[in-house]
């Protein structure tokens, strides 16, 4: 317990008024001293009474640099009394944590910004109590500390990028396929080697071959790393091409200086906060499917056989697709002109039959 500002004005004037009234009498002694010494001493034995506070805190949800979200306080103690309680904030984290309250009397909140990629920490929370007045404080220490991961970005692939992953996932169905089921007709989507030229040309409708377990593609390795001062873009790029491949129904198997992990569709999370946790180092296997690797002012990507720099894969604006709410391409141009081959192709199988049989 300390004095304030405020209590060592209330401590000079005590003294300036004892002084008086040893100069002038003790009219003085008994117009300002007595009642400041009284506060004095209340707002000492309130504060002396005062126990060590709980303090809960609900930890935000994990997220992506730019976002805000809430952290609550609830802060219970035997006695209420008025506090400033601030929070502590890691690096990466940005907001005002310090909050004028009573404790014991509901709970407090403040706003956060994710700022970095990483793991950052919350508390533990600092409440500086204060008597009625604010003549006294007294600092208690609790809350311990929340760990919050702050996810690397995700970017938009260009079409090329994404075709060729696409290929990528193609092959990896095409190494496990079941066996055969049934013929059904064509829909958007479906591979081209899957026609069924013959039953295509005979019903004038494509029809397409479908397999069994086809749904069930083994999983694409992924292996990162990075010099020292690299690893937030090639967090970056390794999150954007895991997503996409997590998106289009890929397992993944993934490897960083930091340790392994998969993946199943519908699990981003885990790659993330896989991610979120990167460090500088090697990459652990260079013979993987999908390397990416951050070097000499660059971050290069290797798959489908051949290198690139991520930034030749990234697509700020891509011109001639649309772009779903949550920021990624939905199917583009590339996927009308497999259809509109396809129809060529049957179209003239037709024309040559005819042309067979009026011979």
């Amino acid at each position: 317990m300390k004095l304030t500002a405020r209590g060592w004005v209330a401590v000079a004037a005590v003294l300036l008024g004892v002084a008086n009234a040893v100069a002038f009498g003790p009219r003085a002694l008994n117009a300002v001293v007595v009642p400041v010494a009284v506060a004095l001493v209340v707002g000492a034995v309130q504060l002396w009474r005062v126990d060590a506070p709980r303090v809960t805190r609900d930890a935000p949800d994990d997220g992506f640099p730019g976002t805000t979200e809430p952290v609550r306080l609830t802060i219970d103690g035997e006695r209420t009394f008025p506090a400033t309680t601030t929070d502590a904030l890691s690096d990466g984290l940005d907001g005002d944590a310090t909050v004028d309250s009573v404790v014991g009397d509901g709970h407090i909140s403040y706003d956060v910004t994710y700022r970095a990629r990483g793991p950052a920490t919350l508390g533990p929370a600092t409440i500086v109590a204060h008597d009625l007045l604010g003549l006294f404080s007294r600092t208690f220490t609790a809350g311990g500390t929340s760990e919050v991961l702050v996810f690397p970005r995700i970017d938009s692939l260009t079409t090329t990028a994404r075709r060729d992953l696409s290929a990528l996932t193609d092959h990896q169905k095409a190494m496990h396929r079941g066996e055969f089921d049934r013929l059904r007709e064509y829909a958007s989507g479906d591979p081209l080697r899957d026609i069924h030229w013959k039953s295509s040309a005979k019903s004038g409708d494509l029809v397409v071959k479908t397999y069994l377990d086809r749904a069930n593609p083994d999983a694409v390795s992924i292996s990162v790393g990075g010099v020292d001062g690299r690893e937030d873009d090639v967090a970056e790029a390794a999150a954007t091409l895991s997503c996409a491949l997590l998106d289009a129904g890929v397992p993944v198997n993934f490897s960083s200086p930091v340790g392994v992990t998969e993946a199943v569709p519908g699990e981003r999370r885990r790659v993330l906060a896989h991610l979120s946790r990167l460090e500088s180092g090697s990459v652990p296997d260079s013979s993987a499917e999908v390397v990416v690797r951050g070097d000499a002012g660059k971050t290069y990507v290797s798959f489908a056989g051949r290198e690139t720099t991520y930034d030749r894969l990234r697509a700020d604006s891509d011109a001639g697709a649309d772009v779903r709410p949550d920021g990624w391409r939905t199917r583009d141009s590339h996927e009308t002109e497999r259809q509109s081959t396809a129809a060529d192709v049957v179209g003239r199988q037709r024309t040559d039959g005819q042309r067979g049989v009026s011979r």
